[in-house]
């Protein structure tokens, strides 16, 4: 299924850094090839290694992981009520009050891995039975106008972009 790219009009500015991440129309192909990597990224780290940081006041694999999966479940709660033409206004969140209160490095990076995994494949389930009038629809999150599709290329930039960190600046260290 082919999602198109969303319209500069249809989501907040600083957006853009993630959606510019997703090259073509192909998300949901997108989405269910990162979890490849994903599994390759999680299986090069040593169990020594989970709760690794690059710099003090940076987070650790775990919580990197975690964070990728607590923005994706918000972006998906979000993307549902929209599609589904709810007309509530939707509060932000801040991942700064989320990330010290995530239980993640507590966990084993095989448990969180496979949490996104299940995470991932019911968000790829969820966004595939959108039509075409559900992906165009617009809401409102912490006062920004946001289409249904143009939260699904969020979810999908997003983790590239923290994907790309943990490959060059967790991974590169470990190594």
């Amino acid at each position: 299924m082919i999602i198109k790219r969303p319209d500069r009009s249809e989501y907040p500015d600083f957006f853009e850094t993630y959606i510019k991440l997703v090259q073509g129309d192909t998300v949901l192909k997108k989405l269910q090839d990162s979890l490849l990597d994903m599994q390759g990224i999680v299986s090069s780290i040593p169990e020594e290694f989970e709760n690794f940081k690059y710099a003090p006041d940076k987070w650790t694999v775990k919580d990197v992981i975690g964070h990728i999966i607590d923005t994706e479940r918000i972006m998906a709660y979000r993307a549902l009520r929209f599609a589904r033409n709810d007309k509530v206004e939707l509060p932000g969140y801040d991942q700064n009050i989320y990330a010290p209160h995530a239980t993640y490095n507590k966990r084993t990076l095989y448990d969180i891995a496979h949490e996104f995994s299940l995470v991932r494949e019911a968000n790829i389930i969820l966004f595939r039975n959108f039509d075409e009038e559900a992906l165009l629809r617009i809401g409102v999150a912490n006062k920004w106008n946001m289409s249904v599709r143009s939260l699904i290329y969020v979810v999908s930039g997003h983790e590239l972009h923290h994907l790309h960190i943990l490959k060059t600046r967790y991974l590169s260290e470990i190594s």
